[in-house]
């Protein structure tokens, strides 16, 4: 059991690597004056607004993963069904909040930017 939840913690941990909003922005001429100050701060107000959507989808997958852990256990091993299903749900549920939050940081960084002037496209 111990290598099962090591192996999920990994598979974690190398999903929460990746990261598209930290590629460069697609922008419509050339980068105006005050650009890379501007992203730099556009960054960091996307980073606030999203911290918590990647934990609370941990969280609520280590929940559900836990209950269908119990719930699937056919050798009577509810205890240790439902701490592997909670591993891999918490897993599942941190790349789906990490993804949502991927999402949600570069729509807000492109608005921002947008608001302050810059022509990005994407």
């Amino acid at each position: 059991m111990t290598k099962v939840i090591l192996g999920c913690l990994a598979a974690v941990a190398l999903g929460a690597c990746s990261n598209s909003f930290d590629e460069p922005l697609l922008t419509d001429g050339p980068q105006q004056i005050g650009f890379q100050a501007d992203l730099g701060a556009c960054r960091a107000l996307a980073e606030q607004h999203t911290e918590k959507t990647v934990q609370s989808g941990a969280v609520q997958g280590a929940v559900i993963g836990g209950i269908i852990g119990v719930a699937d256990s056919k050798d009577g091993d509810r205890v240790d069904d439902a701490l592997v299903g909670a591993v891999i749900g918490s897993g599942i549920g941190a790349l789906e909040g990490a993804s949502e939050a991927d999402e949600a940081r570069r729509e807000i960084l492109i608005r921002c930017m947008q608001g302050r002037g810059h022509k990005v496209l994407a």
